[in-house]
């Protein structure tokens, strides 16, 4: 069980950094674009490409590892955790610390992930922004004229972060599901009231 805990750390510890480290690419692109440091074509490629990778990584295998150990799993521990060992224990001499501490280290886990990737989403949909603000101050007509194309491409791909294609990294999914584990939670419980 050691060994799964410790993999399972691993790999969350190594996506979080990833997503970290391209949402501080993103935010480092949107930083440089009004300076002028750069032509504003590299940053356009620069940016495609990173959003690319993000896609990309969360297509492949950590997409599918954290829909099902970063989130299934924590959630599901969170339930057993309260549901067995605080509302209903079988031994009556256990503390409540462990359980309540373990529930909290999980579902610190699951909002960090969350949280990550809102902030993310958040940095790369405010390229748009960052853009239109050059746009106004920009003087050369060809430059304003990419920046509008970029923009209007921009417009139809507003950035979602997601998992696997299938689960929405985001607050609003966030709350549906720990309503959803409440909900379960509560069912659960008018069950064993009820035998």
């Amino acid at each position: 069980m050691t060994v799964v805990n410790t993999c399972q750390i691993a790999v969350f510890n190594e996506y979080i950094l990833l997503i970290l480290y391209t949402r501080w690419l993103v935010y480092t692109i949107n930083e440089q674009i009004p300076e002028r440091r750069s032509c504003l074509s590299s940053f356009r490629d620069m940016y495609l490409e990173i959003v690319e990778c993000l896609n990309d990584v969360n297509k492949s295998i950590h997409g599918l590892t954290a829909i099902v150990v970063f989130i299934v799993a924590n959630v599901a521990e969170i339930i057993d955790l309260i549901y067995c060992q605080v509302l209903f224990p079988r031994e009556y001499e256990t503390l409540l610390v462990y359980p309540l501490a373990s529930s909290l280290t999980c579902a610190t886990k699951v909002l960090i992930l969350y949280m990550i990737g809102h902030s993310t989403e958040k940095e790369i949909n405010r390229m748009s922004l960052v853009l239109h603000q050059r746009s106004v101050i920009e003087r050369n007509p060809r430059i304003k004229r990419q920046i509008k194309f970029f923009l209007l491409r921009r417009l139809h791909e507003h950035f979602h972060f997601q998992l696997y294609g299938m689960c929405h990294i985001n607050l609003r999914q966030l709350l549906i599901l720990t309503n959803s584990a409440i909900g379960y939670l509560v069912i659960q419980i008018l069950f064993k009231l009820n035998k």
